[in-house]
């Protein structure tokens, strides 16, 4: 195949061709037409024409046959005519005599020429005599034998003129010489033309097959390319360098396509690490609480085995039926408070496990109940009552535990604007609604008094999806915070609490899951609401394990 360096090559010689056909076409016409100038010129202006010596010879009878007086007058006037129509053939001969003297030689006309040369010769000869004998047309007397004789030596001129060889062509002949001349040399820029017009068929064919063909093709994959249309590739069946240039921008795409599909590896893998990251921080925040409202059981346990002990050496002795009974209270108080503080720890530990990734049907209501139990167990939010008034189940096809960190996520959020509008209230957080136990309420009425701050949670079922809505009376939101509140690393939490992770890491949850997640807020003082909506069944986002 050839290179694009031979097809500009031929492209130039294509080019050089046209322009050396044209030119030797042009170059033909014009030397035809020359040829057919110069030939008229020579068969009119420089060849002896016998024509001219006749017509000369013809003019000078006229004044020997004028009707003129034969006074002196009148022979004065015939002397001067026939002296200037004289002058005139004796100029026309010279003339004749030149022309042929320049003649080119041609063997073929030598006879000819020599001829014609020996009669012109003969008629200057003549011409010279007769200007002799003119004179004697002065004469009245002998005027009219002089006119005789004129008259007879200017036919025998006439007919030595007659008999001189033509060298010249007629005027029939040149203007059948010119049509053959001008038929040859329209057939000539006929042909010529067609050759060029072929051969600009042949390179405008050529350029669009080996030029603008590859070089559209290349533009086409360059804007697809920046359409984002990575799958796209450039083929040329061409061998040249537009070919080379097509495979450099394949492998182009090729790389970046890897460079892409590699950083969103790292963009995945580096979410999932801040997604585990603030899990991690979500189970500090739980542990902070957790651990210490694990005191309390535990203290109820260490006052149980104390008392025991003291009163083991009296039970052992003699144990009647109300020590027995005294001894098993505390033994169930014991198992109780044991059973609580495991609760507690396994729902932690879960949550800290994470999940495997993959979507599975799961309970919403549930995942819902079980972060308001873990939230609860923290003395840091008692200020505020939380509101969930929903019992019945919510199947969705989710990721149980990353749904479970979106929630603690907003609850807790919730809870820490609740808590910055009323710091000085000492209350334990409340759930309220149906389907909580009323052991959990009673001991939460054991230590509260009123409420200063409240959470309503509300789900809402629809036919395809569900929203949840989370509605505090926190310290709210202003515009400017709400239009960056999902912005990473932003907060206004004080520094040192707050990551700014939370919040941008459940929206990139909810949309891998196929929802959305809005922020709105009346303004500062005015609360908060969050509003969370979910897709029933999971979409092609799932994760794969």
């Amino acid at each position: 195949m050839l290179t694009l360096k031979g097809k500009m090559l031929i492209g130039v010689g294509l080019v050089l061709a046209m322009v050396g056909t044209l030119t030797i076409s042009s170059l033909w016409a014009i030397l035809s037409y020359r040829d057919v100038v110069n030939d008229l010129d020579r068969n009119l202006n420089r060849v002896p024409r016998r024509s001219e010596l006749i017509e000369a010879f013809a003019a000078m009878l006229e004044p020997l046959h004028a009707r003129l007086a034969d006074d002196t007058h009148g022979c004065a006037r015939r002397q001067w005519l026939f002296q200037e129509r004289l002058a005139e053939a004796k100029d026309r001969n010279d003339d004749a005599l030149d022309k042929l003297a320049r003649l080119p030689v041609q063997p073929a006309f030598s006879a000819t020429r020599d001829l014609a040369q020996e009669q012109l010769l003969d008629i200057a000869n003549r011409l010279k005599d007769l200007w002799v004998e003119q004179r004697l047309l002065l004469d009245p007397q002998r005027t009219a034998n002089v006119q005789k004789s004129l008259r007879n030596q200017v036919n025998q001129l006439q007919g030595i003129a007659a008999g001189i060889p033509d060298f010249g062509n007629s005027l029939p002949q040149l203007l059948k010489s010119s049509r053959q001349t001008y038929r040859s040399s329209l057939w000539w820029v006929s042909v010529s033309t067609g050759l060029v017009v072929l051969l600009l068929v042949f390179g405008l064919f050529a350029g669009r097959r080996w030029i603008s063909r590859p070089w559209k093709k290349l533009l086409e994959g360059t804007h697809r390319v920046a359409q984002g249309k990575f799958d796209y590739r450039v083929r040329l069946d061409t061998r040249d360098e537009f070919a080379e240039l097509a495979d450099s921008f394949n492998c182009m795409t090729d790389r970046f396509v890897e460079t892409r599909d590699k950083l969103q590896r790292d963009a995945r893998e580096l979410a999932e690490q801040l997604t585990r990251q603030e899990r991690l921080a979500g189970l500090g925040f739980l542990s902070a609480g957790i651990a210490h409202e694990l005191n309390n059981p535990l203290t109820a346990i260490r006052w149980t085995s104390e008392s025991l002990l003291s009163r083991i050496a009296t039970l052992l002795e003699n144990v009647s039926p109300q020590n027995a009974a005294f001894v098993e209270n505390y033994l169930k108080m014991i198992q109780s408070e044991s059973s609580r503080c495991q609760q507690i720890t396994a729902k932690l530990l879960d949550f800290a496990r994470g999940g495997d990734g993959l979507r599975a049907n799961h309970d919403l209501t549930q995942v819902i109940r079980e972060v308001i139990h873990l939230v609860r167990a923290m003395s840091k939010y008692r200020q505020c009552e939380i509101v969930f008034d929903r019992a019945e189940p919510c199947i969705l096809e989710i990721n149980g535990n990353e749904m479970k960190q979106v929630v603690l996520n907003l609850v807790a959020n919730a809870l820490d604007a609740i808590e910055d509008g009323s710091r000085h209230i000492d209350r334990r957080p409340r759930l309220s609604g149906p389907g909580v136990k009323q052991s959990e309420v009673s001991q939460s009425s054991e230590q509260t008094t009123v409420a200063a701050g409240r959470l309503e949670i509300r789900l809402t079922e629809f036919t395809d999806q569900i929203e949840l809505e989370f509605q505090d009376s926190g310290c709210g939101m202003s515009a400017d915070v709400i239009r960056k509140i999902f912005d990473p690393f932003f907060t206004t939490k004080p520094s040192g609490q707050g990551t700014g992770l939370g919040l941008p890491i459940c929206h990139r949850i909810v949309t891998e899951h196929g929802g959305r997640l809005a922020a709105t807020s009346r303004g500062i003082g005015f609360g908060s609401t969050f509003r969370l909506s979910l897709p029933r069944v999971a979409n092609s986002r799932q994760k794969v394990a």
